[in-house]
C-alpha cells in the first residue's frame, strides 16, 4: 500500500524555478530582438547585449543545476521518508487488532490484513481477489447493500457475517468509499462476545422479570438516600391493594400503607437500615379497603466501590395466614393450659375431699376449692335434713371482701323460696344474673343482698344431698363457665359428702361398711378420672383435628372408607366433607397409585405407624401433589381406623421427593 507525503520546503523550490524561468525568458527576448533587428546586432550595443544574454543563460543554467541538485536531494529524502512511512503503516496495517479490507467498485477484496483473515476464518487466497458477497448475510441482499454504501460514501453500523467455515460472527464496521478513486476501505471489529454478553444479559433480565412478575412476594429496591422506590414487582398491587402507577407518581407512597401503630417503628428501622444495610421486620399494613394484613420484610445493602450503601433491596411476604395460625395456636394453647389447670385443680380437690372423710374437713375443702374456681363473695353449703328443710352446714366469705352481709339463718324451708324449691325438685342448677329482675327475690332470707346467684344441687345416687349456693353483690357476675365449673365440682363434692355421711355411720355398720365405702370411693374416683380424661382427650383431639392447618383424615383400615376430614384436607384436595364421608379412597381416586396404599398398610401393621412417607395424591381437579404422609391406627367406636396427616413438600425438595417416591414404589 503506497502513501505519498507532501515534499518539504515546496515554496523555496518554487522560487528557484521562477527565477530561472525569468532569466531564460529575458535571454530569449534579447536573442529574438537581436535576430529580428540586424541593425541593432551590428550596432555598438550588440556586444554588451550578447554578453548579458550569455551571462543570463549561465545564471539560468546554474539555477537549473541548483534546482536539479536540490530536487535529487529532496527525492532521496522523500524516498527515505516514504520507505519509513510505508514500513510503519504496513506494520500498523498488519498488526492492528481491527480487521481492514481494501475493496474495489465491485466489492472485490484487493487487500486484507491478518486480523481480517482471522475474523473471516479464511486464507489469503480465499479472501484477496474474491468478492466479499460470499461472507455477507443474506447473500441475495448484497447488491442493494453495496449500492447504498457507494451512494452514501460513508457508513457505520453493525452486521452479521458468515465465516469461511460457515460459522456466524457479529461485527461493528466503519466504511469509507473512494478514499482513492475506485478504492474503498472497511474497518471491522469483532463484537460477537459483546453480543453474547448482551444476549445473556437480556435473557437474564427476562428471567428476572418473569420471576419478579410471578412470585407472590414483593421484590423491591429503594434509594438509600431518598428512600424512593426504584423498582417493585406486580405483587405490590396484590398484597397492598395499591397500584404501581401510584407508586411511580409518589415513590414514597408505600409508607402510607404502614399501620398507624407500627409506622414510627418501621420508619425508624428503615432509617437505620440505610446505615447498617440490614432490615428484618414484621408489621401490619392497611389496604385501601381497610383490611389489615401482616407482612415480613427483609432488606439487604447494595454498596458502591467505596463501600457506601447506595441502595436497599429486599422482599416483603404476606404472613397474615401465619399470624392467624399463630393466634389460633396461642388460643388453643391457652385453652389447653386452662383445661389442664382445671383438671389439675379438680384432681387436687377430689384428692383433698377423699383424703379426710370427716364432714367438717370435706365441707371446708369444698368451699375453699369452689372459691378458687369461682371467685365470688360468698359460698354456702346447704344440706337436706328432710324433703324441704335445709340446714346451713358451712359458709365461707372471700377474705378480701370488705362487705358484711346479713346473717343467713341456720335453717331454711325451701317452700318459702321458689328458687330453692326449683333446685331441689328439678335437680337442675339455677343461675340468676341479676336478682333485681326477680320480684320474689327480696323475700329470700339471707340472700336478699345478692345481685347474682348461682345454685347447684349436690346429687349422689339419684338423691339430692344438699345445695351449693354462690352469691355476689355485682350483677351479671356469674357466667355459664362458672356454672360449668361449679357443676363439675359438685359431682365429687356430693360423693365426698355422701362418703362423709357414711363414714359417720361407720361405727354402726362396722368393718363391712368401711370396706364398702372404700370400694365405692375407689370406684367413683376411677369413674370420674376416666370420664374426665376421656372427655378432655376427646375435646383436645376434636379441637386439634378441626383447627389444624395441616390436612387430617380418618379412614377405615379395611375398606379405606372416609370417616371424617378437616377443613385443611378440604382446601388441599378440593373435596368437601360431604363428598368424601362414606366413600372410599378408591372411589374418589385420591391415591395416585392405589397399590401404594397396600404397601403403606403393610408398613403400619409391621411397625405400628408410618412417618414422613413420600407419596403422591390426586386432587379433585386431577392435579398430582407430592406429599409427606404419616399415619397411625386408632380405635374409633370399636372400628380399626387410620388417622392420617398429609403435608406439602418444601419447594426445593420436589425433585428429591419425586426420586424418593419412585424409589419407594420400586421397593
Amino acid at each position: 500500500m503506497k502513501i505519498f507525503p507532501l515534499i518539504r520546503d515546496e515554496s523555496a523550490r518554487r522560487r528557484w524555478v521562477q527565477a530561472g524561468l525569468l532569466l531564460i525568458s529575458l535571454a530569449v527576448v534579447v536573442l529574438l530582438g537581436s535576430t529580428l533587428g540586424p541593425r541593432s546586432y551590428a550596432g555598438p550595443l550588440s556586444s554588451p547585449v550578447l554578453a548579458l544574454v550569455l551571462i543570463a543563460l549561465c545564471v539560468a543554467i546554474v539555477l537549473h543545476v541548483r534546482f536539479l541538485v536540490l530536487t535529487r536531494h529532496e527525492h532521496r529524502e522523500t524516498a527515505n521518508v516514504l520507505d519509513a512511512t510505508e514500513r510503519e503503516f504496513q506494520s500498523i496495517f498488519d498488526s492492528t487488532l481491527d480487521s481492514i479490507l481494501i475493496l474495489d467498485d465491485r466489492g472485490i477484496c484487493l487487500e486484507a490484513n491478518p486480523a481480517a483473515l482471522a475474523l473471516l476464518g479464511a486464507q489469503r487466497n480465499e479472501l484477496v481477489g474474491q468478492s466479499i458477497q460470499k461472507f455477507h448475510t443474506p447473500v441475495n441482499d448484497f447488491e442493494n447493500t453495496w449500492r447504498r454504501f457507494l451512494d452514501r460514501k460513508d457508513e457505520h453500523g453493525e452486521a452479521q457475517l458468515i465465516r469461511q467455515d460457515g460459522g456466524e460472527v457479529f461485527i461493528e464496521y466503519t466504511a469509507k468509499a473512494n478514499y482513492l478513486p475506485g478504492r474503498h476501505v472497511a474497518v471491522l471489529r469483532d463484537i460477537s462476545l459483546r453480543k453474547q454478553a448482551e444476549a445473556a444479559l437480556r435473557a437474564s433480565d427476562e428471567r428476572f422479570q418473569q420471576m419478579a412478575d410471578n412470585i407472590q412476594e414483593i421484590y423491591w429496591m429503594l434509594d438509600a438516600q431518598t428512600k424512593h422506590v426504584i423498582y417493585v414487582n406486580p405483587a405490590y398491587e396484590t398484597i397492598t391493594g395499591r397500584s404501581l402507577a401510584s407508586l411511580r407518581e409518589n415513590p414514597t407512597s408505600y409508607q402510607e400503607t404502614f399501620h398507624p401503630e407500627d409506622r414510627v417503628r418501621v420508619l425508624t428501622r428503615l432509617d437505620e437500615a440505610t446505615r447498617t444495610g440490614h432490615l428484618d421486620e414484621e408489621f401490619r399494613i392497611v389496604r385501601p379497603d381497610h383490611v389489615v394484613r401482616w407482612v415480613s420484610v427483609r432488606g439487604f445493602p447494595v454498596r458502591d466501590s467505596a463501600g457506601i450503601i447506595r441502595r436497599l433491596v429486599g422482599v416483603s411476604q404476606d404472613i397474615s395466614a401465619r399470624k392467624s395460625a399463630e393466634e389460633q395456636m396461642a388460643k388453643h394453647l391457652t385453652l389447653a393450659e386452662s383445661a389442664w389447670a382445671e383438671a389439675d385443680a379438680f384432681r387436687k380437690t377430689t384428692l383433698a375431699l377423699t383424703q379426710n372423710l370427716r364432714m367438717d374437713c370435706v365441707l371446708d375443702t369444698l368451699l375453699e376449692s369452689l372459691l378458687k374456681l369461682v371467685p365470688c363473695e360468698s359460698a354456702r353449703v346447704l344440706l337436706v335434713e328432710t324433703e324441704t328443710h335445709l340446714f346451713l352446714e358451712r359458709e365461707l366469705q372471700r377474705p378480701e371482701s370488705s362487705r358484711h352481709p346479713p346473717k343467713c339463718p341456720n335453717t331454711l324451708d325451701a317452700k318459702d323460696s321458689r328458687f330453692l324449691m326449683q333446685a331441689l325438685v328439678t335437680k337442675n342448677s339455677v343461675l340468676i344474673s341479676d336478682t333485681n329482675q326477680e320480684p320474689e327475690w327480696p323475700g329470700f332470707k339471707g340472700h336478699a343482698h345478692m345481685r347474682s346467684w348461682l345454685c347447684v344441687p349436690l346429687v349422689a345416687v339419684q338423691q339430692v344431698l344438699g345445695l351449693l349456693s354462690l352469691g355476689d353483690t355485682h350483677a351479671h357476675f356469674f357466667t355459664h363457665e362458672h356454672l360449668r365449673l361449679a357443676k363439675s365440682l359438685a359431682i365429687p363434692a356430693a360423693v365426698a359428702i355422701q362418703n362423709a355421711r357414711l363414714y359417720e355411720r361407720a361405727e354402726i355398720y362396722g368393718t363391712e361398711l368401711e370396706q364398702h365405702l372404700a370400694d365405692l370411693n375407689e370406684t367413683e374416683q376411677a369413674l370420674q378420672q376416666a370420664e374426665k380424661s376421656r372427655t378432655l382427650s376427646e375435646d383436645k383431639f376434636t379441637k386439634v383435628f378441626r383447627s389444624s392447618p395441616i390436612a387430617f383424615s380418618i379412614t377405615t383400615v379395611a375398606e379405606g372408607r372416609f370417616i371424617d376430614v378437616n377443613e385443611a384436607f378440604e382446601r388441599r384436595y378440593g373435596y368437601s366433607s360431604k363428598e368424601l364421608v362414606g366413600r372410599t379412597v378408591f372411589e374418589v381416586s385420591v391415591w395416585d397409585d392405589p397399590g401404594e396404599r397396600a404397601q403403606m398398610l403393610g408398613q403400619v401393621r409391621a411397625q405400628g405407624q408410618v412417618r414422613n412417607r413420600i407419596t403422591r395424591f390426586r386432587t379433585r381437579s386431577g392435579e398430582l401433589l407430592d406429599t409427606i404422609y404419616s399415619a397411625d391406627i386408632i380405635d374409633l367406636d370399636g372400628q380399626e381406623c387410620l388417622l392420617a396427616v398429609s403435608e406439602n413438600l418444601p419447594d426445593h425438595a420436589h425433585s428429591e421427593a419425586s426420586r424418593a417416591h419412585k424409589a419407594g414404589i420400586a421397593r
